[in-house]
């Protein structure tokens, strides 16, 4: 007869209170901003913030005739620029620009791709310092709000563990942090996608009429800050829907289909509507002005692989989706020809060393090779495993899947941005992965030193 005393039972951990939440998105907030100073600079940025004149047309001057689409336009080049971009960045940055004292004569020009970095700067093309940095502090806020939003978007799906893990992994992420901070679209652009994200799994839980609203609002918003975000809306609203014909399916209710379908058709009329309520361009001519925006962003596309060079072939896309999602260096400029520029590749050396350059977790092929195959199997177990809620697994299937494919097929150029709508499915199943392996692991110390599984 074994006469072993049993172990003593551990006393639960205590929770961890709710400040701590906040203090953790706090500190990697402050991370997000810390290096927003030292980004190297992008041509983009002078673009953005020439955009941002907009906002002195409609809202100093009251003179909607400069931004409203015409097809005899007396300013093409902004038209173009206008119709191409999403509103809300360049709002953003006008207000700034306006609020700060700058009048409209002496923001800065349009960036020239056909000239140099000295031709660019003598021709004043570089926005004033001042400015350039209140832009980046504005760009770099919605990072940071993308950062909780992507928080309790995988504290929602997950746990708080995995939300924490997540967190880090976003705001720690090279391409995230690089493009983020620069005074460009790509913080609005995850600010929206993340937002439209969370209002999609919260009505996929509950199903409240308000929360279709919601959906359709946060759609539009997210289209409006970039235009690729309607790739998002269409999986989200994908989701939605399928999710609720199985339910229905499963509970043979034609009434409960029905309601689904009507309330999510409302939420995606609300959408376009918004949408066209922040674009002003659009509202002499909205067909129109959609049509030529189709057109415009096709010529585009076309006339960057013509001058910067694409993929070739379908191995190509592979190995660029790999090297730019998996591997997560940052790249700094895209045109090759900026390599040879004394004030950029200081900049870089600057931003390198600086500390507040962030982490590549892939940082090799063996380490984006790692990378892909804990994002392979965490989806596969989250999606097989019984006790998660169906919603979150049909979210978590949709969700990866969609953006996986979109973005590897869509993507025409080897340029690490365009990879950036797909890093949050990445790095939330990465998260997942890490977590449930650990926990495996502390399951296994328990067994070990007190001779049970579980603490009740």
């Amino acid at each position: 007869m074994n006469s072993d005393p049993k172990p003593a039972r551990q006393p639960l951990p205590k929770p961890i209170p709710q400040w701590v939440d906040a203090l953790w998105l706090g500190l990697l907030s402050l991370y997000i901003l810390a290096g927003t100073a030292a980004v190297p600079f992008h041509g983009d940025e002078s673009t953005l913030i020439f955009m941002g004149r907009d906002y002195y047309y409609q809202f100093i001057e009251a003179d909607l005739s400069k931004i409203l689409y015409a097809s005899a336009q007396t300013n093409p080049t902004e038209e173009q620029l206008r119709l191409l971009n999403g509103t809300f960045p360049k709002t953003i940055y006008g207000w700034l620009a306006a609020s700060s004292g700058y009048r409209l004569d002496e923001l800065n020009a349009q960036w020239d791709w056909m000239a140099d970095y000295e031709a660019n700067q003598a021709a004043e093309r570089i926005p004033a310092p001042a400015l350039l940095m209140r832009a980046r502090l504005a760009s770099a806020l919605q990072l940071a709000l993308a950062l909780l939003a992507f928080y309790v978007l995988v504290r929602r799906l997950s746990d708080r563990p995995t939300a924490y893990a997540a967190s880090a992994l976003f705001a720690l992420h090279p391409s995230i942090l690089l493009n983020g901070r620069r005074a460009m679209m790509e913080s609005s652009h995850l600010l929206g996608m993340l937002l439209l994200l969370l209002a999609g799994i919260w009505l996929m839980h509950e199903r409240r009429w308000w929360q279709y609203l919601l959906l359709g609002a946060a759609a539009g918003l997210a289209v409006a800050a970039k235009h690729p975000n309607a790739l998002i809306a269409a999986i989200v609203f994908f989701a939605c829907f399928s999710h609720a014909f199985f339910r229905a399916l499963r509970q043979r209710s034609t009434r409960l289909l029905v309601q689904a379908a009507a309330a999510l058709t409302a939420a995606a009329l609300i959408a376009p509507l918004l949408f066209l309520l922040l674009n002003p361009a659009w509202w002499s001519a909205p067909l129109t002005a959609a049509e030529q925006t189709l057109t415009m962003r096709t010529d585009l596309l076309r006339s960057q692989i013509e001058l910067y060079g694409g993929y070739a072939s379908a191995n190509e896309q592979l190995a660029g989706f790999f090297q730019h999602v998996f591997v997560g260096q940052p790249q700094f400029f895209e045109v090759a020809g900026w390599a040879d520029y004394a004030a950029i590749s200081e900049q870089v050396g600057d931003y390198a060393a600086s500390g507040w350059a962030g982490i590549a977790f892939g940082a090799s092929p063996l380490g984006g090779l790692a990378l892909l195959l804990l994002t392979a199997s965490s989806s596969i177990h989250f999606v097989r495993r019984r006790q998660t809620p169906a919603a979150d697994r049909w979210f978590i299937a949709v969700w990866g899947s969609g953006i996986i494919t979109a973005t590897l097929l869509l993507t025409p150029l080897p340029w690490s941005r365009y990879y950036l709508p797909v890093l949050p499915f990445v790095l939330c199943m990465a998260a997942y992965g890490i977590t449930t392996l650990l926990a495996v692991v502390w399951t296994g110390i328990n067994t070990q030193v007190y001779g049970f599984t579980r603490l009740d």
